[in-house]
């Protein structure tokens, strides 16, 4: 053996080594009130990753040998409990509320905090049961002042661990196997359509490998990571021409957040208009058919009150909607955004609707792009910009030209300052810093790729009776 061929065997195991054990550390031992031992290990993690990425054509991994890093990646932190978010509070919140007979949509925590229950034939409040008290206790009066946003489909797999598991740990495990299989299954689905869409397959580890999604999805247990696995695999099918799968699959990736209801039009670009309406209506019979499970009309009030509270009041990491907020402070002195909110909102609306009907059909691609420049219009005027949100934005922007998703995956890291505050405090100059190097690129991005010729309406194809191609 050679010394090039040697070095080529050690490298990688010792990336994969520095990834795990840094993995491990940021997901199980780092609080997220450390910011500074937080950033510097994920920029160091992060190095290792892109550095393990590029050079795995020169060590000649085969797909089989990273494909099963990313496994071992995200198993590694099957065990440990999320540091980086309290959310995993209210999913097992949720999930025991159904499994003692309630439905999560009814009432607030705080309302039910002091109801009886009977668990194991034995009747207590909920304050009395150490165990749900812990949980209310760690989800923080946020989530405690409010009714659940969470969809149905999204319920039931909360519910799944909680009727296997009286422990926090137990699940916790439970509901990391579920978003680590969905995750698996999400990169299965990326490959596929890089293969339909003939582009380099080895793109996908930007997203599979990417330490922003392993903890965020493995560590930190947010389940936009199943929302993508159904997304992808709407995408994927729809792209097959098989909008049958396609419309289910997007009705279930709803059922877990409501978002991918922005992308319908987008998916247009590969249907004809009879099967459109049919794509269409499938996905709202299993929208409706998995809402009506728990869902009435005043339940599903419940959940819009809350979905509107996180959306357009609270404010985190938000880019323009945090420029009309402080033009409404220094022009008229009090806080615009309560009512900028819905009106952002509308722009946004009017904005992904104009994209879809002036980006005309060329390719495969354009969909997938189009869907990309959506998720950026909604980001980039809503007020609340978690880190989590934006696995939509790079998992899209593996399949294009367009990278300033992976860059974004980076500096969204940033706006953990906030926690290493004693009242959650944003910090304005690295808020400013990272949506200078996202807009940036983007920006840059736009200027290199753009083309011209994929302006305009495709009403005559979307009506024709012959097949796109």
């Amino acid at each position: 053996m050679t010394k090039t061929e040697k070095k080529n065997r050690v490298l990688p195991i010792l990336f994969v080594l520095i990834m795990l054990l840094l993995t491990w550390n940021i997901g199980a031992n780092t609080p997220r009130t450390d910011f500074i031992f937080f950033i510097g290990q994920y920029l160091v993690l992060f190095t290792a990753f892109y550095t393990f990425w590029s050079a795995s054509g020169k060590w000649k991994l085969k797909f089989s040998h990273i494909f099963a890093v990313a496994i071992i990646l995200r198993l590694f932190l099957l065990f440990a409990s999320p540091e980086l978010s309290n959310d995993f509070y209210r999913f097992i919140w949720d999930g025991e509320l159904i499994a003692d007979g309630y439905n999560p949509f009814q009432f607030r925590p705080v309302e039910i905090f002091h109801e009886h229950f009977i668990h194991h034939g034995i009747e207590q409040t909920y304050y009395e049961d150490s165990y749900r008290r812990m949980l209310y206790v760690g989800m923080e009066k946020l989530s405690q002042d409010h009714y659940t946003c969470y969809p149905v489909l999204n319920q039931l797999l909360f519910f799944i661990p909680a009727a296997l598991s009286d422990t926090i740990s137990g699940n916790v495990i439970g509901l990391k196997i579920i978003v680590i299989l969905a995750d698996i299954g999400a990169i299965i689905f990326a490959k596929k359509i890089a293969e339909h869409l003939k582009i380099a397959v080895h793109n996908i580890w930007l997203y599979a490998l990417n330490p922003f999604i392993i903890l965020e999805f493995s560590g930190n247990l947010h389940f936009e990571g199943v929302m993508i696995f159904f997304l992808l695999g709407a995408i994927y099918f729809v792209l097959k021409n098989n909008w049958l799968w396609g419309g289910v699959l997007l009705g279930m990736a709803v059922q877990i957040k409501l978002i991918p209801l922005l992308l319908i039009p987008f998916f247009y670009k590969k249907l004809k208009w009879q099967n459109a309406i049919g794509f269409t209506a499938l996905i709202a019979f299993v929208v409706l058919a998995l809402g009506g499970l728990m869902l009435n009309e005043v339940y599903f009030a419940n959940m819009m009150e809350s979905v509107n509270e996180y959306f357009i009041r609270f404010q985190f990491n938000g880019s323009i909607s945090y420029i009309v907020s402080a033009i409404g402070v220094k022009v008229v002195g009090w806080e615009l955004l309560m009512h900028a909110g819905p009106i952002l909102s509308m722009i946004s609306t009017c904005g992904i609707l104009l994209l879809a009907l002036l980006k005309a059909h060329r390719k495969d691609l354009d969909m997938i792009t189009g869907m990309l420049f959506a998720f950026m219009i909604y980001y980039s005027l809503t007020a609340t910009v978690h880190p989590w949100y934006i696995s939509l934005i790079l998992v899209l922007s593996i399949f294009t030209h367009y990278k300033f998703g992976v860059i974004w995956s980076i500096v969204i890291m940033l706006s953990y300052f906030a926690y290493s505050h004693p009242e959650f405090k944003e910090n304005m100059i690295l808020n400013t810093a990272e949506y200078i190097m996202v807009y940036g690129v983007l920006i840059y991005e736009i200027y290199k790729y753009w083309d011209k010729k994929a302006v305009g309406i495709q009403l005559k194809e979307f009506f024709s009776s012959t097949e796109n191609k």
